[in-house]
């Protein structure tokens, strides 16, 4: 038998938000854990700290730099420890397993970079719950192991070992403990002699001979350090180890057990108990697969919009000399990925930290879809529009697969016609049709065939009459009906009956409702928890009164509007079909004022299967029905019920709700939004969480057989919608009028992710098996051949070489695996660049400042000034390069005083980066004699807000270009902590103009003003950011709520007292006596 090693691993768990915010975090938090932890070390020679999370260490280098400086000699002398190799240690349920390579990537990177380590582990303390695809993630990741105490708050299986093996949905495995106790456990005397370790070494050894055992020690949720006691206690116990021969203490790494692990011979490793299944929870955090919706819609947006902006850019630096924008997108990537931290995404933070999200993900939109734009932009020059006689359109379908299906898209004529009609390069005029009319202004939709990860150019001209090309569309007021379906709605306003035709199938037994239930939950965990017993109860009430109107009846596209309400909540839902097209499309948008209530989706299916498949975007999972162990479960973007003799099946797809329950054998239910009974506490408010505007969609898609490739590509295209775009470019490209990037050799190989490699510019490509069978040979071609490949790990460490035939990438996939490749492509580009100038401003007053002066300046009566550590001597944006001040000039920021700056001959644009300190401004800046109208946008107001019943807030976006962010301000006291400003993007027709005329407005400042002679202009046409009606209000709240609304303070105290019942604080605390239950609920605990 191996020896007995005990791996005591010091941590101190930090919330990075929870009941707080960033700043008490960057402003307490994080400096008592360094300071605290530096004493330790100092004290015993044997104390080693583990921390996890780069994006902290990113605070502490931003807010700390001396004592960032001593963290790194300290890892250095590996008495501190980077552990969980992620930016940060977030949810690892509803981020995509994209972002969660990402994130282990980003964290990982960070570490080797400035410390010149890497951690081997996945290091989730408290996480609620674990996906099947996790084991996958982290072993393409390059990771050995991943250790939680979470699953003994309430793991769906009985815990399957101390440390073991847990296999993931492709088979990958990594090394797993999954009963390190508390990380606020401590010690008190010899490691060796705790009971509960003794207990953990026994039955590992007895079981399967490997005598190991690893155990957290320190304290949590707000960072700090382990005691004194725990700390002597390990050191004293290391210390020992040469006079106790049976059993070594080892003061340990997060990662170290696993590094042991992966030494064992492979006989002792066949040895470990091996889990093959997912470790969700059963209650606690199955609510959280739903809380706090905007979040949830936020964080999917962001995923899917970085997935079209990294393949559009990738493509423009391959066949042009735009730039590959690496440093905006990892800042966006980075913002997402802070923001899906385990007590932020699943929405059980406070109000406020949820302004700052909502925000950060609305920051992270915009520069994903300002960097599209320019990346697309190169690219219209380099296809042929040259044919177009009016507006030029280009189509992107940034999925790796060809496609036809329709696409929306906001033009401008240049003459006021009374319709449009839109064509191919061939003249063949394509079925189409008007939305919206305003003038010379059209909001349209018409039919595109798109190849994979590929642009098309369509040309939209005006007309005196109207598209009269018919597809197999067809619309009643009450029924939908193409070549594939026939949708009718019943009088309730329910879809009450789809028939596959091609199948020759009635899908439904019932119809499709919105059902609202009780939501009482738990008081303790309001957010977090979701009961069976709420679950089981039947609906006391469905969406009904409908109001029914045609709202789209074209060749193209055709869409019913239905409207209802439940309760005191309004529902509207627009069902479409796009001619021929194998998806039905359901949008939501619900006013939702019902409070203590759940809202589900019911699909109840003809197809009767006692198991369902749940995505888990690495493959997918059988479940069975509910059970009382697992009754609420994750899913990516879709779950499926196939009839158990596998004729056919149903799909539904989602675009951002997660959470999914199976009632029986032909019902599957998407849980849209959960407003629990009780508040948690006064600053987070979740008794009113998501009241208000909610916005979602879901899909319906029938199939042949079982599940196949078609339901994988079919979600994709579902969630990741054809684009337009417009341009002014009149070029005879050498693309042609269509381009394709690339493109697999089967639907069953999903491409995950094509983006610029983080070290260098090779091309990075992700695929993954879909379907859950093997593949020989399968292979990845680009419009031009692959010269190099290797594949790597998705942190991007190099595998082995890849195969290379004749210019394809080709390779073997077992079912549902993932592969990483880095490609060198034979590709020529276009060198032309646009000639543009950086203008040298006279500047006229100060407001940068370097950060040990702060104190001598205040920006234009703002409050602050701006950091000159984090502005760059230049800086580029939408691939315009721009010069930027310093704290080393004598003035550094430009004040508009009715200033002439003369322009650099030839330029048709002029771009400027500026903000205002106060409010909105509303400017005329005169370009020779001709008036350019603009609004400067506030500099330190968030970029976006949602609705946010608990403050009263409603939603507001800005959609003007982000510039610059600067993540701190400067304050004569000090660091303002998270006091972000903002500086945009403005970009001013100068075209024939000589000079250009600055008003007099001593509240906008300019930072940077770049000209250039563009060769087009390139407009995204289709709305990929939600806009909002700033006007709306929450309406009259029933009596009954507004009493209970002011009286959250019965539930705050009722749910810590549950609390308290249920966990017990303290030795010999009596749980069942109600007295002690109330004075304890005052007192200090984990609250």
């Amino acid at each position: 038998m191996a020896e007995n090693k005990i791996f005591a691993v010091a941590t101190a768990h930090l919330d990075t938000v929870w009941r707080w915010e960033l700043p008490k975090t960057i402003e307490e938090y994080i400096p008592d854990t360094f300071e605290k932890n530096f004493e330790l070390i100092e004290k015993y020679p044997h104390y080693r700290f583990n921390f996890e999370g780069s994006f902290r260490y990113e605070l502490i280098e931003e807010y700390y730099p001396e004592a960032f400086e001593k963290i790194k000699e300290y890892i250095a002398d590996d008495r501190w420890c980077v552990s969980g190799s992620a930016y940060e240690n977030g949810d690892v349920n509803i981020p995509s397993p994209e972002a969660l390579f990402r994130n282990f990537l980003y964290g990982n990177h960070y570490f080797k970079e400035k410390f010149g380590k890497t951690s081997k582990d996945v290091f989730l303390p408290d996480c609620f719950g674990f996906g099947y695809a996790l084991p996958s993630v982290a072993r393409h990741s390059n990771l050995l192991g991943v250790s939680s105490q979470k699953l003994g708050w309430g793991g769906a299986y009985e815990l399957p070992f101390d440390i073991g093996v847990w296999q993931g949905v492709n088979g990958d495995k990594i090394f797993a403990s999954l009963n390190p106790l508390s990380y606020r456990y401590k010690f008190s005397d010899d490691v060796r002699g705790d009971l509960q370790i003794i207990n953990k070494l026994a039955q590992n050894g007895i079981n399967h001979d490997l005598p190991w055992t690893m155990n957290y020690y320190g304290t949590g949720d707000w960072g700090g350090a382990p005691d004194n006691e725990s700390a002597k206690a390990v050191n004293n116990s290391v210390e020992a180890n040469n006079e106790n021969n049976g059993t070594s203490v080892y003061s340990a790494s997060s990662d170290e057990i696993f590094v042991e692990m992966d030494k064992l011979t492979q006989g002792q490793k066949d040895g470990l108990p091996v889990w093959n299944n997912e470790l969700v929870m059963r209650s606690h955090g199955a609510g959280g697969y739903t809380s706090r919706a905007m979040s949830k819609r936020l964080n999917a947006q962001n995923e899917n919009l970085a997935d079209n902006c990294e393949k559009s850019a990738v493509a423009a630096s391959l066949l042009t000399s735009y730039k590959y924008p690496k440093s905006i997108i990892d800042k966006a990537w980075k913002r997402v990925i802070q923001h899906q931290f385990h007590d932020d995404l699943p929405g059980t933070s406070t109000m406020l930290q949820y302004n700052d999200s909502w925000n950060d993900y609305f920051v992270s939109l915009n520069q994903f879809q300002t960097e599209y734009e320019g990346a697309v932009g190169a690219i219209a020059n380099e296809l042929d529009t040259s044919w177009c006689k009016e507006c030029a359109i280009i189509v992107n379908n940034p999925v790796a697969t060809k496609r036809k299906g329709a696409v929306e898209a906001h033009i401008k004529l240049n003459r006021n016609a009374k319709y449009v009609k839109v064509f191919d390069k061939n003249g063949k005029e394509i079925p189409s049709q008007i939305i919206k009319k305003t003038g010379k202004e059209f909001d349209i939709v018409f039919l595109a065939n798109v190849g994979s990860v590929g642009y098309k150019v369509y040309d939209a001209q005006g007309s005196d009459e109207k598209c009269k090309l018919t597809s197999d569309l067809k619309a009643t007021e009450h029924t939908l009906e193409n070549d594939k379906y026939k949708l009718m709605f019943n009088k309730n306003g329910d879809i009450g009956s789809i028939v596959d035709k091609k199948l020759k199938v009635q899908l439904l037994t019932s119809p499709i409702k919105l059902a609202l239930l009780h939501d009482l939950g738990e008081l303790n965990y309001p957010s977090w928890e979701m009961r069976k017993e709420d679950i089981d109860a039947e609906p006391y009430c469905y969406a009904n009164t409908p109001t029914f109107e045609l709202i789209e009846n074209g060749p193209a596209r055709i869409a019913i509007k239905v409207t209802r309400e439940a309760e005191y909540s309004k529902i509207e839902q627009i069902v479409s079909i796009d001619a021929y097209a194998d998806t039905i499309r359901v949008d939501n948008n619900i006013d939702w004022q019902s409070r203590r209530t759940l809202l589900k989706a019911q699909f109840p299916v003809t197809c009767s299967n006692e198991e369902a498949s749940y995505d888990l975007g690495l493959g997918y999972i059988k479940r069975g029905n509910n059970k009382d162990n697992l009754y609420e479960v994750p899913a990516q973007k879709w779950a499926d019920i196939t009839d158990r003799f596998g004729r056919y099946g149903v799909s539904i797809f989602s675009d951002c709700k997660y959470g999914w329950d199976k009632p029986n054998d032909y019902t599957l239910r998407l849980t849209c939004i959960h407003t629990p009974a009780g508040a948690f506490t006064k600053d987070a408010r979740q008794d009113l969480q998501d009241i208000g505007r909610n916005k979602f969609s879901f899909g319906i898609f029938s199939h042949k057989g079982e599940i196949g490739a078609t339901t994988q590509i079919e979600a994709q295209c579902f969630n990741q919608k054809l684009v337009a775009f417009t341009t002014s470019s009149r070029r005879e490209g050498a693309l042609g009028d269509s381009f394709s990037l690339m493109s697999t050799t089967s639907d069953s190989v999903i491409v995950r992710a094509v983006k610029q490699a983080i070290d260098d510019d090779s091309i990075v490509v992700r695929i993954n098996e879909g379907i859950g069978k093997e593949h020989k040979g399968a292979g990845i071609k680009f419009y031009c051949d692959i010269t190099e490949a290797c594949e790597t790990y998705a942190s991007e460490e190099y595998i082995k070489d890849a195969e290379i035939k004749d210019g394809a990438l080709v390779f073997d996939l077992k079912p549902f695996e993932v592969k990483t490749f880095k490609l060198k492509l034979a590709n020529e580009r276009n060198k032309a660049k646009e000639n543009y100038k950086k203008l040298d401003l006279e500047y006229n007053s100060t407001g940068i400042t370097a950060d040990e002066y702060k104190v001598n300046c205040i920006m234009q009566g703002s409050g602050m000034s701006l950091p000159n550590e984090l502005i760059p001597s230049n800086l580029t944006v939408h691939g315009i390069t721009f010069k930027m001040p310093n704290v080393d000039m004598n003035k550094n920021i430009y004040i508009p005083r009715e200033q002439e700056i003369e322009l650099p001959k030839g330029i048709t644009k002029l771009y400027m980066i500026a903000g205002s300190v106060f409010g909105k401004q509303d400017i005329v800046i005169m370009a020779d004699n001709k008036e350019r109208h603009m609004t400067i946008y506030p500099m330190s107001e968030p970029i976006g807000r949602w609705d946010m019943a608990g403050l009263g807030q409603t939603a507001k976006i800005t959609h003007q270009p982000i510039a610059i962010e600067f993540t701190h301000t400067h304050h004569p006291e000090g660091n303002i902590a998270n006091g972000k400003a903002y500086f945009y993007l403005y970009e001013i027709d100068v075209r024939g103009c000589k000079t250009v005329t600055m008003p007099e407005n001593n509240k906008v400042v300019i930072l940077a003003m770049t000209g250039i002679k563009k060769f087009s202009n390139t407009y995204l046409a289709t709305e990929l950011i939600d806009k909002v009606d700033e006007k709306y209000n929450f309406g009259e709240i029933p009596p009954i709520d507004k009493i209970i609304d002011k009286a959250d303070f019965i539930t705050i105290r009722a749910g810590k007292i549950q609390d308290q019942v249920k966990g017990g604080k303290g030795k010999g605390f009596k749980r069942d006596n109600i007295i002690t239950n109330i004075i304890r609920s005052y007192t200090k605990s984990e609250w």
